[in-house]
């Protein structure tokens, strides 16, 4: 062994140097390569390093000898079951493979914990935790990760051709000699080893146990049941020990429930999934979505609950998010985002506008280290808290903004976002999660969403085409999983009672938890140490039919004043302040307390006392079933008067985010009312407050929950000049969400309407924007016809801004025709009518359509390229984004017959902007011109790296071939042709694009018109 420092030669079994005494490298004694100190194989060969110097210092440093200390520590000990006789008839090679695998994963989940391994004795595992850091929660980080190794070991087992595999562990906590600033072997020693290894030999297979200093260092978050004293070897006394069982709260007790909370049987497979998924996410810095669906009460939640107390343990920051979307109508415009947004900046619901603004400000100093993006996200991260208007532009600016928040989150660490009840969210929260999992690809960010079966009704494309989605269905419980559920929560309950549960259950586990519920409410049970106790004769106890019969039976068991606060409760939503109740009810907060604490007692209710929730100090249902029960079970003529109290309450609030709960309480209300005066007056009122939620829908770009509540406007107006009104916005939200066939009719009823009122410059006005969508879709020939029939309705009126529009449509109109000179014409008509009234988005497009039109004529291609230069920077001064696009697509069209490098800096920089507004299909246009133009700069590495980006499923045919060419023709030019697979794709994307033809591919004058 040659020394690092002196180059002497040493004896292979040294550890320092005799010459100068300077730690040797522990060198693999097959290929010499070094490695890490407590490593038991080599890393490049997999030789067994045992024998091998356990130490290294680096070169020209001498040996300095660790010193030791007295250190408060828990100690991990874990052994392989039965390892022995399982090696004696498995091959050596396999067995070897097993042991490494096994030792990775020991060190991988002691140090998810914090914690360091200390050694490897044969199969056993050592691990410690308080040095050379101590944490005041060390102890319950030892017992995690006892815990979490069980699981892997088991887990490992299966992968490894199903070899049974189980562990016995143990924790001890207390004094112990440390050598500071070792790492690996004999860094910590003295009797806590001895007990904690004596002590997990008492363990069952797949057991934990730990010691009495651990139990009351973890007792918070960890639920233990007591197995008496241990006569332990060597020990003159015997050893209280318990037995881990489960986790029960986020980490030193955050977020322990009151009430007792039952075992998580049947799902340690569901459970396994979401860790894996995880870990993948963090490690691959990818994002992915996972999708959980399941009836109510089967354990959503649940399963969130257990993946969020195992993610809090780790030492590791993690950046945890959750909103609920609430049940109302067609759902509240990004309610569970902003309730996220909330949680991350710690905003209470009940902060007024001022605390609310400062707290964000911080938060996104916090997390955005870039001054220039906080400009530009602070104002759309307040437009989603309603403390400020949105900012103009179209629904990539907002979502753009958003998702670049959460993606400078996920930039310090894995990032989590769960959505509730999605099955009750708005259209634009599912776009907006499309979006985020579209294009934070590069980011460590796990999406997980929780949601009925209705799911596929309000969104039938979920999941569909998605990279990166796993589908999760949760089935119902077997009927050992229900009975361990039982045994778990009521220790010897009668068998028959048992039985007769788990039968009329069907395994739904909300079945069994209200019916151990009904019995605490009767007296018959009793909490005790974690568990219940039969405390009353039970054996001719009546199990309801079904889950709705149970709860009702509670429910129908309350007291009267009880039975009709949990009712008045229910209208107000699955969360509600006491304040609301208050004003709901006319009745002080402090008669209302103590009914309040006794629902949370019976566990009808729960009160949110974390504070990080924007939620806390607000009460809520335990389940959303029995929110839903209580409320069906109040009479009709009572939920009209409720539902008004709500929204008057809610309107006194002055909160925008409340403008779709107060639409919601509204149209209830008209709803339950008999035909009268008092229905008309509350049919306007639910018009009007239905009309200011599609206002801020379509303020938060999510127009196609604006089209929605647009719709319900129109379903209780007569009024002409309302439903115009309704009518054009649902026509500009539908255009916006590309329903451009919805778009085509709501402008048609605005035409029929304005013609019918004389009104021809509102009709006209319509005419031009129909003719824009008609454009749009391909058909400038009857885009014409309209305008001409606008043109001849507005004959010697003054139409002002409709005439300017009508104008550089038809323009627009003509160029897609293939008639430039017509084009010229029309656009310097637009230009002369739009400059005077300053219509900024009229003038940038006449600009467009004008300069390209040019490029069509002999001699005046310089000219319009310098028209369309001059529009990109009008758009990009102003934030027209689509003029901006339409500018940069033409100009690189153009410049790919001039100079490649213009046309390829254009359409990037072009490209890049729509990467961070998140418009895909603007996005794969420039990508196209991109690659294009990289063909001849030579660009090629930057345009095989582009066109693997965009080259997927879901983009259009045209676009795709043009991808694949490039990338043959760059591949065929560097040797590489791959002819054969280019011409499978082409011939997959032939069928589909039939106006597909070479020349189309090669630089043209063809354009985005």
């Amino acid at each position: 062994m040659v020394c690092p420092n002196c180059q002497a030669e040493n004896r292979p079994d040294r550890k320092f140097c005799a010459q100068c005494g300077s730690a040797l490298a522990a060198a693999c004694p097959s290929c010499g390569a070094a490695n890490q100190p407590g490593e038991r194989f080599c890393g490049e060969c997999g030789t067994a390093l045992t024998g091998a110097p356990a130490f290294r210092a680096a070169a020209g440093q001498a040996a300095v000898p660790p010193a030791a200390e007295r250190r408060l520590v828990s100690v991990l000990f874990a052994d392989l079951v039965g390892f022995t006789s399982l090696s004696d008839t498995r091959d050596p090679e396999d067995v070897r493979d097993l042991l490494t695998r096994y030792f990775e994963t020991s060190r991988e989940v002691v140090g998810r914990y914090g914690g360091t391994v200390d050694k490897f004795i044969g199969d056993a595992v050592v691990a410690v935790w308080g040095t050379p850091t101590a944490h005041e929660d060390d102890a319950e980080r030892a017992v995690r990760a006892g815990f979490d190794l069980t699981d892997a070991v088991a887990a490992l087992g299966k992968q490894m051709n199903g070899t049974p595999l189980a562990l016995r562990a143990a924790v001890g906590s207390g004094q112990a000699a440390v050598v500071i600033g070792a790492a690996g072997q004999g860094m910590v020693a003295g009797d806590l080893v001895n007990t904690a290894s004596r002590l997990q030999a008492s363990a069952l297979p797949g057991g934990l146990l730990v010691d009495e200093r651990t139990y009351h260092a973890s007792s918070r978050s960890i639920l233990f049941e007591p197995v008496g004293e241990k006569s332990l070897k060597g020990k003159a006394l015997p050893v209280p020990a318990w037995r881990a069982l489960r986790v029960v709260a986020a980490r030193r007790g955050g977020g322990r429930s009151e009430r007792l909370e039952p075992p998580f049987t049947g799902r340690d497979e569901e459970l396994r999934l979401l860790k894996e998924l995880f870990h993948a996410t963090a490690r691959e810095k990818r994002a992915r979505l996972i999708s959980i669906v399941g009836q109510a009460g089967i354990g959503k939640s649940r399963l969130i609950w257990e993946f969020q107390k195992y993610l809090d343990g780790f030492v590791q920051d993690i950046y945890w998010h959750q909103g609920r979307s609430p049940a109302y109508g067609e759902g509240v415009t990004f309610w569970a985002l902003g309730e996220m947004l909330r949680r991350r900046a710690s905003i209470a619901e009940t902060d007024d506008v001022e605390t609310t603004r400062q707290k964000l400000e911080a938060a996104v100093l916090e997390n955005v280290p870039d001054e220039s993006e906080r400009r530009w996200l602070t104002p759309h991260l307040a437009a989603l808290l309603g403390i400020e208007d949105a900012p103009p532009g179209q629904n990539e600016q907002a979502f753009a903004a958003w998702r670049a928040f959460f993606e400078r989150v996920a930039q310090r660490g894995p990032t989590v976002m769960v959505f509730e009840d999605l099955h009750w969210a708005d259209q634009g929260l599912f776009d907006f999660i499309e979006h985020l999992l579209r294009w934070s690809r590069q980011f460590p960010i796990l999406i997980v969403t929780l949601a009925r079966p209705e799911l596929r009704e309000r969104r039938p494309t979920w999941g569909v085409d998605q990279r990166n989605y796993t589908g999760l269905h949760l089935e119902r419980l077997t009927s050992e999983a229900m009975e361990q559920l039982l045994e778990g929560l009521v220790p010897g309950l009668p068998s028959a009672v048992s039985r007769q549960i788990v039968t009329r259950a069907e395994g739904v586990p909300l079945y069994a938890v209200e019916i151990v519920r009904m019995l605490l409410d009767d007296g018959r049970l009793i909490a005790e140490e974690g568990r219940y106790r039969i405390a009353g004769k039970i054996d001719g106890f009546e199990v309801p039919a079904t889950l709705h019969a149970l709860i009702n039976a509670r429910l129908d068991a309350l007291p009267a004043d009880e039975r009709s606060l949990l009712q008045d409760s229910a209208v107000l939503g699955q969360r509600f302040t006491i304040d609301g109740l208050s004003a709901l009810r006319s009745q002080t907060e402090e008669a209302l307390k103590p009914k309040l604490d006794s629902l949370v007692r019976r566990e009808l209710l729960v009160f949110d006392a974390d504070p990080r929730s924007p939620e806390r100090g607000q009460f809520g249902f335990t389940q959303a079933v029995i929110r839903e029960i209580a409320y069906a079970s109040l009479p009709k003529r009572e939920r009209r008067t409720r539902h008004e109290r709500a929204a008057v309450y809610l309107e006194g609030l002055a909160d925008p985010e409340f403008a779709g709960i107060i639409a919601s309480h509204y149209l209830a209300a008209y709803q339950a009312s008999p035909a009268g005066p008092e229905a008309e007056t509350l049919k306007a009122r639910a018009r009007d407050s239905v009309h200011d939620a599609a206002l801020r829908a379509a303020a938060l770009h999510s127009h196609g929950q604006a089209v929605a509540y647009l719709e319900q406007a129109l379903s209780i107006t007569d009024n002409e000049l309302q439903q115009l009104e309704f009518w054009r916005l649902a026509a500009i939200s539908a255009e916006a969400d590309t329903q451009l066939e919805g778009a085509e009719a709501y402008l048609q009823r605005v035409i029929d309407l304005c013609r019918d009122r004389d009104d021809h410059i509102g009709a006209a006005d319509a005419m031009a924007t129909l003719a824009r969508i008609v454009n749009y879709s391909g058909q400038p020939e009857r885009a014409m016809t309209i305008l001409e029939q606008a043109r001849s309705e507005t004959q010697g009126q003054d139409t002002g801004a409709a005439m300017a529009r009508i104008t550089a449509e038809m323009a627009r109109s003509y160029m897609l025709h293939n008639e430039p000179r017509r084009a010229i014409e029309w656009a310097e008509k637009a230009l002369r009518a739009a400059g005077p009234l300053d219509l900024l988005a009229v003038i940038a497009d006449a600009l467009i359509t004008r300069g390209t039109a040019l490029e069509e004529v002999d001699g005046r291609s310089r000219e319009g390229q310098a028209e369309l230069w001059g529009a990109l920077a009008l758009a990009q001064a102003h934030g027209l984004t689509a003029s901006e696009f339409r500018a940069r697509n033409n100009l690189s069209t153009l410049y790919a017959v001039d100079d490649n490098r213009v046309a390829l800096a254009v359409a990037r920089d072009g490209l890049d902007l729509m990467r961070k507004l998140g418009e895909r299909q603007w996005a794969i246009g420039l990508a196209v011109k991109c690659a294009t133009a990289a063909l001849e700069t030579g660009d090629w590495d930057w345009a095989l790296e582009l066109i693997a980006e965009f080259d997927q499923d879901d983009i259009a045919p045209q676009s795709r071939i043009n991808l694949v060419i490039s990338r043959a023709i760059i591949n065929g030019w560097r040797g590489n042709w791959d002819g054969p697979q280019t011409g499978r794709l082409l011939l997959a994307e032939l069928p589909v694009y039939t106006g597909f033809c070479v020349s189309s591919f090669l630089p043209s004058r063809h354009v985005m018109r």
